[in-house]
């Protein structure tokens, strides 16, 4: 993507953006992902640019500024110190989920508008506290969830939103994804994975990986809720949790859960049942698949490379299901530098998202209230999962007669 992505300068004819001003980022976290992301700042999105990174490992702040190609940019190892000298107007936030709130809160605080990556957090303590921060700032706050974007999600939501498949009565989703015995350890001198046999050998204090604070791999659930409820234009308002046992068949020595289910009851009376993995195999890295009915059809992902993606309507006179390609990739509408990033072009949509918002004062996409609303169902999730399979209660985050903005509930969990 390097090599083909040159840097947007000006702006292209036909765009909208008529403003000489840019977005001046900085980056917290260069781990792969946040690596990767900067670029598409650096270079993919028109008036943003990355002025400023930042992370605890020093061998990871020189390479993404080589693989940036700009020595321009600043270098920071302790992002309040970014915060406080660093020439930036927002900050993308690609830490570990258990450090958002705090780093979040941090660089609302400092009058910096946000990017985030997913989870929002792994407490609804947390949700809370990112929530009411966001609030009380009125800073722009955007979730980097790409898959609500897609072409799949598009389609679904116009099917849902012209009655097409009548009420929806139920949603399913998975996220599979077998993660390899090299992805629970890192060298913290380096920020490099190490295998759990290298882990066992080495002399070196070894630095665990994000999967050992996510207790439970249903917390890992925005990338298939996120799109549903978008689709549903709806929001989680029960939850159950269901999981084999911890730890796991796979990998002995890892305190998770193989497989973990959440079946969920939304505001619009939907049940949606999602599922979550990353200990076991999986056929090739990620497995998505989500299906959709309602009571005039029903449409269902492709559950393999080879598979089809399926559509039946009971008012169209089909025999049988028709085979379809839910397509996640946008191409006829994807900028052409949107396309040479990653998930088939939808890592641009987020970013773009938000510098538009900061640039003409819009609503971002996924706001705050959406980013917490697919957290916080699978938070509780893993809670109903440690008591007993208990249902349990979804908060609205939203501002209301009971919770004023800018202030904690009286019971946040």
């Amino acid at each position: 993507m390097k090599e083909n992505l040159k840097k947007n300068s000006t702006e292209k004819k036909g765009d909208k953006m008529k403003t000489e001003k840019n977005v001046r980022w900085g980056i917290i976290g260069l781990g792969n992902r946040g690596r990767y992301l900067s670029h598409i700042c650096h270079y993919a999105v028109p008036r943003s640019r990355v002025v400023a990174v930042c992370d605890r490992i020093s061998p990871l702040l020189t390479s993404a500024v080589e693989y940036l190609g700009d020595h321009e940019i600043k270098m920071y190892t302790d992002h309040k110190e970014m915060l406080k000298h660093a020439k930036i107007d927002a900050v993308c936030v690609f830490v570990a989920p258990e450090h958002n709130p705090d780093i979040v809160c941090d660089c609302l605080e400092a009058g910096k508008h946000v990017l985030c990556e997913v989870p929002l957090s792994l407490t609804i303590e947390g949700c809370w506290r990112i929530v009411t921060t966001v609030e009380k700032t009125g800073l722009k706050f955007q979730m980097a969830e790409q898959t609500r974007y897609a072409a799949y999600v598009k389609n679904w939501k116009h099917m849902v939103e012209n009655n097409i498949l009548g009420k929806i009565l139920y949603c399913e989703g998975q996220y599979l994804h077998g993660m390899g015995p090299d992805r629970f350890w890192i060298n913290p001198q380096t920020g490099e994975r190490i295998t759990i046999e290298e882990a066992k050998k080495t002399k070196i204090p070894l630095q665990k990986a994000r999967f050992w604070n996510l207790r439970h791999p249903i917390y890992y659930l925005p990338h298939e809720l996120s799109p549903l409820l978008h689709i549903l234009d709806d929001r989680v308002v029960k939850v159950i949790g269901m999981a084999t046992k911890n730890p796991g068949y796979r990998y002995d020595w890892f305190p998770q859960s193989d497989i973990e289910i959440a079946l969920m009851h939304t505001e619009k009376d939907t049940v949606l049942r999602l599922m979550a993995g990353f200990t076991i195999e999986t056929l090739s890295g990620s497995e998505h698949c989500n299906r959709m009915i309602g009571t005039g059809g029903w449409v269902e992902q492709p559950r393999t490379k080879s598979g089809k993606g399926k559509l039946w309507l009971a008012e169209r006179y089909m025999s049988d299901a028709a085979d379809i390609s839910w397509e996640y990739s946008n191409y006829w509408e994807t900028p052409a530098l949107a396309s040479q990033t990653g998930h088939g072009g939808l890592d641009y949509y987020p970013i773009a998202d938000i510098v538009k918002s900061i640039l003409f004062d819009k609503p971002t996409a996924m706001d705050v209230y959406k980013a917490a609303d697919t957290a916080a169902p699978a938070i509780l999730a893993g809670l109903s999962i440690e008591n007993g399979n208990k249902p349990v209660d979804v908060p609205d985050f939203r501002p209301s007669e009971k919770r004023l903005m800018g202030r904690l509930p009286e019971k946040p969990y």
